[in-house]
């Protein structure tokens, strides 16, 4: 999920560099800290906040839907075994 690359500052440091596979899991870690921004802090306690880089706007929350683009919820998905 990482790879070490070196310091982008020019420094004689390594950093760590997601890789596409890291990268992949974006949707994953954003529903997870969304759904732990609903469930583990009280109304107006402060928090970080996750936001688009380019306007500043929250992201809005991760979503499933079908191929058609409908809305999915728990009794709306089943798992086919091979």
């Amino acid at each position: 999920m990482f790879e070490l690359a070196p310091a982008a500052d020019g420094s004689p440091y390594q950093e760590y560099l997601l890789t596409e596979k890291g990268r992949a899991l974006f949707p994953v870690i954003t529903a997870l800290r969304q759904w732990g921004d609903q469930w583990f802090f009280a109304e107006g306690e402060p928090r970080a906040r996750l936001v688009d880089r380019a306007s500043g706007a929250p992201v809005a929350p991760v979503e499933v839907r079908s191929a058609d683009g409908r809305l999915l919820g728990p009794g709306d998905a089943k798992v086919l075994l091979p």
